[in-house]
C-alpha cells in the first residue's frame, strides 16, 4: 500500500505531478475512486429527483388547523386529507357548487385565507381592493369567527347550468380579539349563497341572509303601520 503522506510535497497544481512510476500504480486506484464517487452522486441525485416527482413523498401534512386524518369539518364524514384538503392545497377543484361551499366552510376552520380569495369571483361585492387586501380582510374575520357547524338545507339551480343557489344553516362562535377576557358569543343564521361556474371552475359570487328577506316582506305588507327597522347583519360579512 502506498503511503499517502508521500504525495503531500508534490502539491496539487498541474505543474506538480507525481513521478511517472508512482502514477502507474496510483492511476487505477484514482479511477476506481472516481467511479465510486460518480455512483454515489447519481444515487443522491436520483433520490432527490424521485422525491420531487412524488415518489417516496411523506404522508400528507396537517393543515394549519386540521389534522390530515381528522374528520373533515365540512360534515362529509370523510377524513380531511381525502375531502377538502386537496382543494385547499391546490391539488383539485370542487366539482360542484355544494362542494365549493363545504370547502370554503372548512377553509375558515383550517385558516386558509388564500383559498377563500381564490374561490371568490372578482365581481363579488365582498371582493374589494386587491387580492392582498382582501386576504387581509379574510384573515381578520378568521381571527374573530370560529365556524362550529354547517347544515345544508337546499340546493337549487339558477337560470342556467352555470349558476346555483344553496341555502344553509351556520352555527358559529364570534369573539373580539381586542377585548381581553371577553366571552365569545354563539349565534346561528340561515344564508343563501349564489355560485357561478366560470371557465369550468365554481366560484362564490354573493349571498343574503334569509332573515333579512322575511323582514322586508313584513315591512311591505304593513305599509300603513309603523316602519320596522331591518335587523342588523349577523356577523361581519357573508362568508360562503
Amino acid at each position: 500500500m502506498i503511503n499517502q503522506q508521500s504525495f503531500r510535497h508534490f502539491g496539487c497544481g498541474t505543474s506538480c505531478k507525481a513521478p511517472r512510476r508512482l502514477r502507474k500504480v496510483t492511476d487505477p486506484v484514482m479511477r476506481n475512486a472516481r467511479r465510486v464517487h460518480a455512483v454515489v452522486l447519481c444515487a443522491v441525485k436520483g433520490a432527490k429527483s424521485t422525491a420531487a416527482k412524488g415518489f417516496g413523498a411523506p404522508k400528507p401534512q396537517s393543515s394549519k388547523g386540521i389534522a390530515a386524518d381528522a374528520p373533515c369539518p365540512c360534515g362529509s364524514g370523510s377524513p380531511y386529507e381525502a375531502c377538502c384538503a386537496p382543494y385547499h392545497q391546490g391539488q383539485a377543484s370542487p366539482s360542484s357548487a355544494e362542494a365549493l361551499l363545504r370547502s370554503r366552510y372548512s377553509a375558515y376552520v383550517a385558516k386558509e385565507p388564500s383559498f377563500i380569495a381564490d374561490t371568490t369571483h372578482p365581481d363579488s361585492p365582498e371582493y374589494t381592493g386587491s387580492r392582498a387586501s382582501y386576504i387581509s380582510t379574510v384573515k381578520q374575520t378568521m381571527r374573530r369567527l370560529d365556524p362550529m357547524q354547517l347544515t345544508i338545507i337546499s340546493s337549487e339551480p339558477g337560470e342556467s347550468a352555470e349558476e346555483s343557489f344553496i341555502t344553509f344553516r351556520l352555527k358559529r362562535r364570534i369573539k373580539d380579539p381586542e377585548a381581553k377576557g371577553s366571552a365569545a358569543e354563539m349565534d346561528e343564521l340561515t344564508e343563501c349563497s349564489r355560485f357561478i361556474r366560470t371557465k369550468g371552475r365554481w366560484m362564490y359570487l354573493d349571498s343574503k341572509f334569509i332573515e333579512d328577506e322575511e323582514q322586508q316582506a313584513q315591512t311591505a305588507e304593513s305599509k300603513s303601520g309603523p316602519t320596522l327597522e331591518a335587523p342588523a347583519k349577523k356577523g361581519f360579512f357573508n362568508l360562503f
